[in-house]
């Protein structure tokens, strides 16, 4: 403890000093450039200590640095030699270096610590938890000497056990703010001997404050659970100060089992009287509980019943209701739709009339020798049988610039269109050499295109199929011919 209070004397005392350097440096002495240059430097490292928090984690190093600025300015107040004083703040100085690479060091190892002693005094657990919170400061204390004298590894574990102190009245607090009215009222009752009429109900509100209790240790920042168990608690005490007031009375009454009998039979004859039935005691008052509660089930059907019934019949208005206000707008949506469906279908018939004049311009511009124009869904697709590489080569023979000249063309009938650039090979040869050079004729047509069209270069790409696509036998000259062939795939843009 004497090293507490002493290392608290001294962060009181750096803090005062600490105080007193910042109203100096933000005021300084007018005309007195001398102080301001002889003390600046120092002052500016006592905030980047204060910053680093060096009084908490370097209390020893950040209190000879205030004490050696503290003599520095009285000698400077005094007038004494500089050489001194310039001294005195040199070493000031060397002791906020070393208190703030200390902190620095704490800041890490101290991190989980400090936020447990954070969260531990932000609830008050000085005052709820005193004894806990002076263990565990002291603790942390030794951990913070540790950590200045350089025993890392002494001040980890001093460290850890600290945090465990500060968790523990953490929890001890809020144990007491959840739990401690409602312990405070068991022990009463306890010492007034409030249970000795209600002995079963006293001991369920004990029970439940000890579950409330381990649901806590389980999870204290959680507390639901622990907090619903504290109000049942509540409720089981204030059922056991009834019990005890209604015992006493009855035994100050000298009341006998049959008095209680009878007025636990009237408390029930009451509300029969309410719900309009007559209970019979013959079978004791388990009989007429059960009589009441067939008696309350059977009107709770009824009303249930009679509730359906009024939700069904409203239900039914409602829909009347909204059919009868829907007919009209029903009938305007039907004209109007049909308005559209004609129009729709007017637009569509004109639209099919020209994309068949657009097909029918394709075709016509392609001789059978040039090539096919054929139709796959929304696709048009030019099969350039008339297009022919040397064999084993890609380029393209500048006599069949007229034929490019031609599909070129048939992009303008679709503007925004994408165009794929297939090329396909016949059997011969093996199959990655025909993939191989099929995508290089491809590609020889789409540069081609690119160069000498309005498509861009993100419209139109190519792909080698080799002879995975025939569309005739490759057992006949023929049809391998047939199969040599670059098909210009043009997909329309129907945005």
């Amino acid at each position: 403890m004497g090293f507490v209070r002493r290392t608290a004397i001294r962060w009181i005392a750096a803090a005062v000093m600490a105080a007193c350097v910042l109203g100096f440096w933000q005021t300084g002495f007018a005309g007195n450039e001398t102080r301001d240059s002889l003390f600046h430097g120092t002052e500016a490292l006592i905030v980047k200590a204060k910053e680093k928090r060096a009084y908490l984690f370097a209390p020893e190093a950040f209190g000879e640095a205030m004490e050696a600025y503290q003599d520095a300015l009285n000698d400077f107040n005094k007038g004494r030699n500089l050489n001194g004083i310039r001294k005195e703040l040199k070493k000031a100085e060397s002791y906020l270096s070393r208190a703030m690479t200390v902190s620095v060091t704490a800041e890490v190892t101290f991190e989980t610590v400090m936020k447990a002693r954070e969260d531990a005094a932000a609830i008050g657990s000085e005052k709820y938890s005193s004894k806990l919170m002076s263990k565990a400061e002291s603790e942390f204390q030794r951990a913070v000497r540790s950590l200045e004298d350089g025993d890392v590894d002494k001040a980890r574990g001093q460290a850890a056990e600290a945090e465990a102190l500060f968790r523990s009245a953490e929890l001890d607090t809020i144990k007491h703010a959840l739990l401690g009215k409602t312990r405070e009222k068991i022990a009463r009752y306890e010492d007034l001997g409030r249970k000795n009429n209600a002995t079963k109900t006293f001991d369920k509100a004990r029970r439940l404050v000890v579950l409330a209790e381990k649901k806590l240790d389980q999870n204290r920042y959680n507390n639901a659970e622990a907090v619903a168990l504290v109000k049942d608690a509540e409720y089981e005490l204030a059922h056991t100060e009834h019990i005890h007031t209604r015992v006493g009375k009855l035994v100050e009454a000298e009341y006998s089992f049959e008095d209680v009998i009878i007025d636990m039979e009237m408390q029930l004859v009451k509300i029969a009287q309410g719900l309009d039935m007559t209970l019979t005691f013959d079978r004791g008052v388990s009989g007429a509980t059960w009589q009441l509660l067939d008696g309350v089930q059977a009107m709770k059907a009824s009303n249930d019943a009679k509730d359906r019934e009024i939700a069904e019949l409203k239900a039914k208005v409602t829909d009347l209701e909204t059919s009868v206000a829907s007919l009209s707008k029903l009938e305007q949506d039907l004209m109007a739709r049909k308005h559209e469906a004609e129009e729709a279908l007017k637009r569509q018939k004109e639209a099919e009339r020209l994309e068949d004049m657009k097909i029918s311009r394709i075709r016509d511009a392609f001789t059978p020798e040039e090539g096919k124009v054929l139709m796959d869904g929304d696709k048009i697709i030019i099969r350039l049988y008339g297009l022919s590489f040397s064999s084993g080569k890609s380029a393209i023979d500048y006599k069949y610039f007229g034929l490019l000249a031609k599909v070129r063309d048939t992009f303008k009938e679709f503007p925004g269109c994408r165009v794929v650039i297939e090329g396909h090979t016949d059997s011969l040869g093996s199959d990655k050499v025909n993939k191989r050079l099929s995508k290089e004729r491809a590609d020889s047509v789409r540069h081609y295109l690119i160069a000498n069209s309005v498509v861009t270069d993100d419209q139109i790409s190519a792909v080698g199929y080799g002879e995975d696509k025939p569309v005739a036998s490759n057992e006949t000259r023929q049809g391998r011919a047939n199969n040599r062939r670059i098909d210009v795939v043009i997909v329309p843009d129907r945005g």
